[in-house]
């Protein structure tokens, strides 16, 4: 046994409770409680479909309005959980009461559930979506950044951290429109360095919501010779809109 075991016990990931010597992660009644994405999902964010009577289709509205604006940033995304229940609980408490001993849980049901995925799409990088400099001292860590190392460790694929940086300090962008949510964050959005002969990556991220924090990030790496960005995050908003 660790001895910051014993002074710190491992919490279950879904209810926060300690959990047992004898448990894993996290409680197999919380586990079984998991809402898992499952098809028909979105080709190309991965956003849970759903069906209307008589109608099929491959796109969510969100992605159908993006491909009517021809607007083209991200190619493809998916995501482990709906964001809902006890997983939208456990990962507002992840980010904003520091429970980073919830990291190895998460990235293992990731690869879990995408790792042929993952490995399909053959990234060269993985990025974690950046946090502003200040937010992080605040927060004190990166929570997508410690999802891309935890996922890049188990599927053997390198995490760069100083390609994207955010230079500007966004305020929560609920209350504005998308177009200008779209704006607002792909004029935060900045590249460093970007390697020679970089053409695939994967951003990793804890929620998609609307879409704009991915379309900026992708933006700006295509803007700058990255050929296919694709994506990967924890949770996603349900339904077709």
């Amino acid at each position: 046994m660790n001895v910051l075991d014993l002074i710190y016990p491992p919490r279950c990931p879904l209810c926060g409770e300690i959990l047992s010597l004898r448990e894993g992660p996290v409680h197999s009644n919380c586990y079984k409680k998991l809402s898992w994405v499952q098809e028909p999902l979105c080709k190309r964010c991965g956003k849970p479909l759903t069906p209307e009577a008589g109608e099929t289709r491959e796109l969510c509205m969100d992605c159908l309005r993006s491909r009517h604006r021809h607007r083209k940033s991200f190619d493809q995304g998916r995501a482990v959980w709906l964001y809902s229940g006890d997983i939208q609980k456990s990962v507002l408490d992840y980010k904003y009461k520091g429970m980073k001993g919830y990291t190895d849980f998460y990235a293992g049901a990731a690869v879990q559930k995408w790792g042929r995925w993952i490995q399909s799409k053959n990234p060269q990088l993985l990025i974690p979506v950046p946090l502003h400099a200040r937010k992080k001292r605040i927060r004190g860590f990166n929570q997508a950044e410690l999802l891309a190392k935890a996922i890049g460790r188990r599927m053997k694929i390198e995490v760069n951290t100083d390609i994207l940086y955010r230079k500007r300090w966004t305020e929560p962008q609920k209350a504005v429109s998308g177009q200008e949510r779209r704006h607002n964050l792909s004029k935060s959005m900045e590249i460093r360095h970007l390697p020679e002969n970089l053409r695939r990556v994967m951003l990793i991220d804890d929620i998609y919501t609307t879409g704009s924090t991915m379309e900026a990030c992708a933006g700006i790496l295509k803007k700058n010779g990255v050929e296919e960005v694709d994506f990967l995050t924890l949770c996603i908003g349900y339904g077709s809109g």
